[in-house]
């Protein structure tokens, strides 16, 4: 996802590490960065055959769901078996820069979000098993803010949306329904260049530089695991594993994909 990543460190350094209850009412909370209070490793899956620009990463039943910018507002998404072997790839979509991807499980769709830190921010419902993959619906978010990202909360069937001024926040993660109403929601200093989002059961992982925030439902920050990978991160999916949750993140330069262990929990 587009965006100064320097700049964003250096921030977050000033700042500190924030949890809030909500937007309206109580402000940020700037607190400490908990360490991992496990150890994780990142194993490479696989390099992917395509070099675009790789943004937004989903996974379901084995298959790797990968979106690329392809410039004036448009994206492609290219599925991959567990080897990298490309199995479909869409024509473009209007999705903005697909900057992250997301599987509703009522539905089976792909929930696309448009992210870059000067685009309004807005959801693409996408039906990708369709034999020609094409926009079926698009849910607008723009009141929220910018630099999108988006995850399905399969246990609520609703969606989590990530959204702010810019790249460098605060940031709005918002828990809405399908027909764009926010149930409620929670700000964020900034952790980094937004990346990733999807939610492990009732957790969300936020995937910002070289690392995923671990955050409640109400925005508290519950631990930070380092991903010591080189490039920049791009995309964040996960596959639900009897009690745990499976996930892998994307990095450019080359496009890759890691799966992290052990699962998270």
């Amino acid at each position: 996802m587009a965006g100064h990543q320097e700049g964003a460190i250096t921030r977050r350094r000033m700042l500190g590490y924030a949890g809030a209850a909500g937007l309206a009412g109580a402000g940020i909370v700037v607190g400490a960065r908990p360490a991992s209070a496990s150890t994780y490793g990142f194993d490479q899956l696989f390099e992917l055959p395509d070099t675009d620009n790789m943004q937004g990463l989903a996974y379901r039943r084995g298959r790797y769901y990968v979106g690329f910018d392809v410039g004036d507002g448009h994206g492609v998404i290219r599925v991959y078996d567990g080897s990298g072997n490309k199995l479909k790839e869409t024509t473009q979509l209007a999705v903005g820069h697909a900057a992250e991807l997301s599987f509703r499980d009522r539905d089976g769709h792909l929930y696309v979000a448009t992210g870059g830190g000067t685009n309004p921010t807005k959801v693409h419902v996408v039906d990708i098993a369709a034999a020609n993959p094409k926009v079926i619906r698009t849910i607008d978010f723009a009141s929220l803010g910018n630099s999108g990202l988006v995850a399905v909360d399969n246990r609520r069937d609703g969606l989590l949306v990530h959204a702010g001024p810019d790249d460098d926040g605060p940031f709005v993660f918002a828990f809405a329904g399908f027909d764009g109403t926010v149930r409620s929601k929670f700000t964020l200093e900034s952790q980094g260049v937004p990346q990733g989002l999807e939610m492990a059961r009732d957790k969300i992982l936020y995937y910002t530089n070289n690392t995923i925030t671990v955050l409640s439902r109400k925005g508290a920050i519950l631990e930070v695991i380092n991903v010591p990978e080189a490039g920049e991160s791009e995309g964040l999916a996960v596959a639900e594993a009897g009690t745990h949750t499976r996930v892998f993140v994307g990095y450019n330069k080359p496009n890759r994909l890691y799966a992290m262990r052990p699962a998270f929990s």
